[in-house]
């Protein structure tokens, strides 16, 4: 138990022990320095003596006066933790500080709080948001070419079913003007033939066919591949597409009754490679055979532009999204090491003024206080110096008054 002299502020250190046997009685006790007495007010009436205890003078009377004792028949002997480095062990100005003015104040300090602060939660938000925005910009682009994609392959389909349309008109008109061309001599006519046979694109091709009879499967009557003319193709093309047959076998039975038919199928190359077609059928309008223009091409020949601008776009988001984790990186270092430096600045000032105001509470009223901050921790040292002056002061009054 720890009691200051409230006259010249001396420090005393108490045994419990010794106090036991005043348990329950006020206890008047003389300074052996100044002689001032002190009251201890039933303080041993608690089952738990405070750690330091600042003793009020007592004028009680000789009547009502209680037991009155000397200050160093209860002095103990300081420990290691509390010991002085003056020669004097109880003198108030190199008593020291207490326990309590090096604690930390709780398991997270002030620095923790700054990072935390400071730097997880704006980092965080910094974070998500960048996430955020690497979500929208990724579904952006996959929506922009996904959209255009889209377009490109509308485009390539009504290209191709404008292309059926064309030829079909110009083979009913030059039909018209051969009356007696017969479909066997189609492929022999090298005019008709350039007619109905025409490019599109680097694969894609027209060809004319006859519908199915009863009878026969449809025929092809002009082709690019002369070994596919005059020969009904429909067990060619079931041996060839196999489950993919029926969407093929689908839009060519559409187009029966000179209808116009369009659709994608599956298409296996040599190689047995998988790749979508898209085929449109148009009828030749014409009295006698029923005739139509067919025109195919494969589906990337026309989206296969996009698939760079797929590319680039992706490559894009990639590039930002990289940028903003450099960003945060850097953001996240910087921050961090002015957390520590100023942090620690900070907090090495608050715990001097915190010592040298723990110090001040045990007496020890000529400890200096050298912080010149320009900001609030200078003010809050000029205001514990200005404290240390009014306590040094107050005392002095009252040694001059006894």
């Amino acid at each position: 138990m720890t009691v200051i002299c409230e006259e010249c502020g001396k420090v005393y250190h108490l045994d419990p022990d010794k106090l036991e046997r005043y348990r329950g009685q006020n206890i008047r006790v003389r300074c052996g320095e100044c002689g001032h007495i002190t009251l201890l007010s039933r303080l041993m009436e608690t089952t738990e003596l405070p750690e330091e205890t600042y003793a009020e003078p007592s004028y009680a009377t000789a009547e009502e006066s209680p037991p009155q004792q000397d200050f160093e028949e209860f002095q103990e002997e300081p420990t290691a933790a509390e010991e002085p480095t003056a020669e004097e062990p109880t003198d108030a100005g190199t008593a020291g500080v207490s326990a309590g003015a090096t604690s930390s104040g709780g398991w997270i300090g002030l620095r923790g709080k700054m990072f935390f602060l400071f730097l997880v939660i704006p980092v965080a938000l910094m974070a998500a948001s960048g996430y955020f925005s690497y979500l929208q910009i990724n579904k952006l682009t996959t929506s922009i070419t996904d959209r255009s994609t889209e377009l490109v392959a509308e485009a390539g389909r009504e290209q191709l079913l404008q292309k059926a349309k064309d030829v079909a008109l110009q083979c009913e008109i030059y039909l018209r003007s051969h009356p007696d061309l017969r479909p066997e001599d189609f492929s022999y006519d090298p005019d008709f033939a350039q007619i109905a046979v025409q490019g599109i694109g680097e694969t894609g091709y027209t060809c004319v066919i006859e519908e199915e009879k009863p009878d026969r499967d449809s025929i092809i009557w002009a082709h690019p591949n002369p070994n596919l003319i005059g020969i009904p193709d429909i067990d060619t093309l079931r041996k060839a597409l196999g489950p993919f047959f029926e969407d093929f076998y689908k839009i060519l039975e559409n187009s029966w009754g000179r209808n116009v038919s369009t659709g994608h199928y599956m298409w296996k190359d040599a190689d047995g490679k998988l790749r979508e077609k898209f085929m449109a059928i148009a009828p030749i309008e014409i009295e006698g055979a029923p005739l139509s223009v067919l025109s195919t091409a494969y589906m990337d020949e026309f989206t296969q532009k996009t698939e760079g601008l797929r590319k680039d776009a992706e490559k894009m988001t990639t590039d930002t999204r990289n940028i903003n984790i450099g960003i945060l990186g850097g953001a996240i270092i910087i921050i961090g090491l002015c957390i520590i430096i100023y942090g620690y600045s900070l907090t090495r000032k608050i715990r001097y003024l915190t010592e040298a105001a723990d110090r001040i509470s045990v007496g020890d009223l000529e400890a200096e206080i050298e912080i010149r901050s320009k900001d609030e921790i200078g003010s809050l040292a000029d205001a514990i110096s200005r404290m240390q002056d009014s306590l040094r002061f107050s005392i002095e009054r009252l040694r001059r008054r006894r």
